[in-house]
């Protein structure tokens, strides 16, 4: 998991892949100051198809690619797992 920061000023993370001319996010979190010294995760590009097997951006547009902190990758794979499901009692009445 990689922390790139694109020219946008978005700073993204996720799993990072290089090629020659581009950098390809797979799962990919965008980073949202929350006040206070907190930092909030949003979904990059949830609305598009490819977001979960991979977007491409072109190395021109990327500033620096870093390696995050360990409690923000934990943080960023909880997010990642299934979430469970909820398990409703049976209706009938015992009596």
């Amino acid at each position: 998991m990689k922390l790139v920061r694109i020219s946008s000023g978005e700073e993204i993370i996720g799993d990072v892949t290089e090629n020659d001319n581009s950098y390809i996010i797979k799962n990919g979190f965008i980073l949202i100051p929350g006040g206070e010294g907190k930092i909030a995760f949003m979904p990059f590009m949830p609305y598009t198809k490819n977001a979960k097997d991979g977007l491409k951006i072109n190395k021109q547009f990327v500033l620096f690619v870093a390696d995050p902190l360990d409690e923000l990758v934990q943080q960023i794979e909880a997010q990642l797992k299934p979430k469970s499901t909820l398990i409703t009692p049976n209706t009938d009445i015992i009596v």
